[in-house]
């Protein structure tokens, strides 16, 4: 019969099962963990992204209305526009001040035809008095 006593002696190498299913445990929970980051942070672009059209679609809009020969705006006008292979659906609402050469007027911007929602919203001013000269 062998003896035990000789086994003792040698050195083990490597891991054990319980060490390599915790190493395992750590790398699927960082991994799972880093790929949520990921996730979240394509959904925020996508929401800047859209944020960013909808800017440049009230911005067009508030230009064309600066420009215009037409006094006072007109108050609930509605449009569409497209730009980046989306339609775009805007609203504007103007709002008389205190000053009658001077409206406030809100350019709404939506993704859905209805507006029940905005996804932007820019407000300016504009005088009659830039018309008259």
């Amino acid at each position: 019969m062998r003896s035990h006593q000789g086994r003792t002696n040698q050195k083990q190498t490597g891991f054990t099962l319980v060490e390599l299913l915790l190493a395992l445990a750590i790398f699927a929970y960082s991994a799972s963990t880093i790929l949520n980051v990921v996730g979240t942070s394509s959904n925020n672009l996508s929401e800047i992204e859209q944020i960013t059209f909808a800017s440049w679609v009230a911005n067009d809009q508030l230009i064309e209305l600066q420009t215009s020969e037409v006094w006072p705006p007109k108050d609930k006008a509605k449009g569409e526009q497209e730009l980046a292979g989306r339609k775009w659906y805007w609203q504007q609402i103007v709002v008389e001040t205190e000053d009658k050469s001077l409206r406030s007027v809100t350019m709404n911007v939506s993704t859905e035809k209805n507006a029940a929602t905005s996804v932007y919203s820019l407000t300016t001013y504009l005088s009659s008095n830039v018309r008259n000269k």
